[in-house]
Formats: structure tokens, sequence, C-alpha cells
């Protein structure tokens, strides 16, 4: 009798010590994911990358161009949303030049020259979207992040880290 009570207890606590373990991983794992997003934060996006380049060296600061479909790419509102819309991408994106080159299916959104630019662009480098490019100051690509899938900004913040190596920043 002794052996069956020691063995519940035994097998109880370990029930109780796998759903404590497994609590502390989910609210780990939700720390790294979840940034707090910023209430109305306005990023100095600019939407030439001729005139990006032009600033760039002037100024020797790498570019971060971010390729979206703002009307039809589910993918780049939540990327939006919960990697550029927060406190932290706000505080390191003051280290480059922000370019939006945004590809919508309307033409009421941008000019329609403005779309055929962004469109070649986005075919020179081969996008799928939503992408992240780093360019250097001179304008060569020198990493990138590309896709976004549930709610997971780790592969951004792992290509923000890379790109402070990169860029020594």
């Amino acid at each position: 009798m002794r052996l069956v009570v020691f063995i519940s207890i035994l097998f109880l606590s370990s029930l109780a010590i796998a759903q404590d373990m497994s609590m502390e991983g989910i609210e780990a794992q939700e720390k790294v994911l979840k940034k707090k997003p910023v209430k109305e934060m306005k990023l100095e996006w600019i939407t030439s990358l001729e005139k990006a380049k032009a600033v760039a060296r002037r100024s020797k600061k790498p570019i971060l161009v971010y390729f979206s479909g703002s009307d039809w790419c589910t993918p780049c509102k939540k990327l939006e949303k919960q990697f550029f819309k927060t406190e932290a991408f706000q505080k390191v994106s003051q280290k480059y030049h922000l370019v939006y080159l945004d590809n919508p299916y309307r033409d009421d959104i941008i000019s329609e020259k403005e779309k055929k630019e962004n469109k070649k662009i986005a075919d020179k480098f081969k996008v799928k979207f939503p992408t992240v490019i780093a360019l250097d100051y001179k304008g060569v690509e020198r990493n990138r992040v590309e896709r976004f899938s549930g709610n997971d900004t780790r592969y951004h913040w792992k290509f923000m880290e890379d790109n402070e190596k990169i860029f020594r920043l």
C-alpha cells in the first residue's frame, strides 16, 4: 500500500513539475517574441532608393530597404505591426536610412511611376514579400531577411543583430 501511495505522489509531482517547466518555457518564448508596440510611432521612411543612396553616401550610414505590398500582403501588415512599430526598432532605426518600397495592387496608393520603379527594384533584388534588405552606404547588399509567418519576429531581430556586426554599429 505504501508503495502505491509513494508511486502516486511521485507521478503527480512529476506532472506538476512538467507543467511548471512548460509554463516557464511559454513565458520565456513570449518575452522573446513580443516587443511592446509603440503608439502612433512615426519612422522617417524614404520612398526612393536612389535618394536614399545619395543621402547615405554623404552620411556613411547603412540603408534598410523594406519591400511591402501594403494592400495585399497580410504578412507585410503583421510585420509592420509586430516589428517596425516597436520601441526596440525605433531605437535601432536611428542608425540607418530607412527606405519603404511599396508594391501595391491598387493604383490609388502610389503614383504609377513610383509603382513601376518599385517593381523594377523588387525584381532586381528578387524579392519575396515582405523582405528587408540591408545595404551599405554605397548601395551594395550586405544582408537580408525574407518573409514573415505567424507572430515570430526573432529572425528579423537576428537580422538586425547581424547588421550591427556587419556595419560595426
